[in-house]
């Protein structure tokens, strides 16, 4: 394993690690998609179409002003947590994994408790693509903060100091020195935020209403309710040709990015203007990430007569049952996905980590980041067309779970299996240890707290995954995310609160499986 070049057995070996994780990819990623661009050429004549056109403009602007939003916001709060020492930084950094994990109905829930029809803000931004943006913030904001403070913490301290020398000013070096050597990280943090926000659906699909909606949803609408696939697929061409441009955009730069190694330094507390900014940001950051989250769980226990557990109580009651799945259905089928999930994508991440590691290919490297920048729901499309025979069979659902979850296990252990010291390997080999005595004892124990981790980043994700299952669900799969939307389309307190309850119920359940998975070792990509 160190740099010698593979061949014979070894070749062999690394081709059967990569043959099952790439057969995956070629059965559940690339042939659905190819069958749904085959037929949307068609009706790509839809695209002049003034309706259409809207949808288009509006998917990609709110992604593009997400994308500055979060630079403005998130690149001079990384910058200034690089730069200085705040108390809980640790904390601060890991809670920043949090929204990442929470799923997205339990945001959607939380912002339109805040801002919505009686929201506890007392405004309603419900018709208004603010509420959108909001969302688009809550979960990406972190990953801008978290990519563009490990870009600034790559930059030498002896630059900044050298422009301190010359007479440039804290604020002049910063722009001078660290912003331009910084930059390919939070250039790649925006596009990635641009991917994100233009390939979210659970966001869009509650908060935009009509008039807002994304092309995701107006994919998933045409597929689900109005059986216009020519049209969906027209409109999933055009979104896979920006997306696709943007992620190879997003892997040249973060391949930038990557350069460099993080440069530990003793760190000045800030002061004045400096203290002013990174406590203000900070807190900025903090009410928008966590401030849906804890109105989700007020709103779950208060009514319009003040506090109250009438809606905590209809979920457990057993007339549930006769107003749609009852709980223990709900949350027997989302905890059995997700643990199927698990397996699966634990086995298929495991093998495309190893294989990418024994080759040191970098194409494998790639095709790993694949799943995460195309939408689910273009996917679920091209499953109904690809595999109709299996359109009501539990298999095709985790199959859409797995290529989701597969990624995060992958991102998690390959940079772990790079970082082992090959020194380390080279004398375990001299004292006599076989590969597989290598592999049990010293390669395992160093990659198991990653392991650990991208298992928890993948449970937790799973557990509130909403596009595939809206797709390709069927009555007696709901689960807690399904069983939310449900509510949250009928009228009444009852059904809001009852969808506030599962809402915390299931944010509870990703923290909980987070928490006790991951270890403080989980990173994001």
């Amino acid at each position: 394993m160190s740099g010698e070049r593979r061949s014979g057995p070894g070749r062999r070996t690394t081709l059967l690690l990569a043959a099952l994780p790439l057969l995956f990819l070629a059965a559940f990623l690339l042939l659905p998609l190819l069958r749904v661009l085959g037929i949307g050429g068609a009706s790509l004549g839809i695209l002049g179409q003034p309706y259409f056109q809207g949808r288009l403009l509006w998917t990609f602007w709110q992604a593009a002003l997400t994308a500055v939003l979060a630079l403005i916001i998130g690149g001079p709060l990384a910058y200034l947590l690089a730069r200085y020492h705040l108390p809980g930084k640790g904390l601060l950094l890991r809670l920043l994994l949090l929204p990442f994990v929470t799923p997205t109905l339990v945001a959607a829930l939380g912002l339109l408790s805040l801002f919505g029809p009686r929201g506890l803000t007392g405004l309603d931004l419900s018709e208004t693509p603010t509420l959108t943006l909001l969302g688009n913030l809550f979960f990406n904001l972190p990953l801008m903060v978290r990519l563009g403070y490990a870009g600034f913490l790559r930059v030498p301290p002896s630059l900044n100091a050298a422009a301190r020398t010359l007479g440039a000013s804290g604020w002049r070096a910063a722009l001078g020195v660290s912003i331009p050597l910084a930059w390919p990280g939070l250039a790649a943090g925006a596009v990635l935020v641009f991917l994100y926000s233009a390939l979210s659906f659970g966001l869009p699909l509650l908060l935009g209403g009509e008039r807002y909606a994304t092309l995701e949803v107006e994919i998933y609408t045409l597929t689900a309710y109005q059986l216009r696939l020519p049209e969906a697929s027209a409109l999933i061409l055009v979104q896979l040709s920006v997306t696709l441009l943007a992620t190879v955009l997003y892997l040249r730069l973060a391949g930038g990015a990557g350069a460099g190694v993080a440069v530990a330094r003793t760190l000045p507390r800030p002061r004045g203007r400096a203290a002013l900014a990174t406590y203000g940001l900070t807190g900025l950051v903090l009410v928008l990430c966590f401030a849906p989250l804890l109105a989700v769980a007020l709103r779950s226990v208060s009514g319009r007569a003040g506090p109250t557990l009438a809606f905590w109580q209809g979920l457990f009651s057993s007339e549930l049952g006769n107003n749609g799945p009852s709980l223990g259905l709900m949350l027997g089928n989302t905890l059995r996905f997700a643990l199927l999930t698990l397996l699966c994508s634990l086995l298929l991440g495991g093998l495309h980590a190893l294989a990418a590691f024994r080759s040191r290919s970098r194409l494998l490297d790639l095709l790993s980041l694949l799943p995460l920048m195309v939408s689910p729901v273009s996917l679920a499309v091209g499953y109904l067309l690809l595999y109709p025979g299996l359109r009501a069979e539990l298999p095709l659902l985790i199959a859409a779970y797995s290529l989701l979850a597969t990624p995060l296990i992958v991102r998690s252990v390959l940079p772990a299996l790079r970082a082992v010291p090959v020194q380390v390997q080279q004398a375990a080999r001299t004292l006599g240890a076989s590969p597989v005595t290598l592999w049990r004892t010293v390669m395992l124990p160093s990659v198991l707290p990653a392991l650990r981790g991208g298992a928890a980043l993948s449970l937790a994700t799973v557990l509130g995954e909403f596009a595939a299952t809206l797709v390709l669900t069927r009555p007696e799969w709901a689960t807690l995310s399904t069983g939310m939307y449900e509510r949250l389309g009928r009228p009444g307190e009852q059904n809001l609160g009852e969808a506030c309850a599962l809402a915390t119920l299931l944010m509870l359940l990703a923290l909980a499986v987070f928490g006790v998975l991951d270890g403080g070792k989980g990173e994001v990509i």
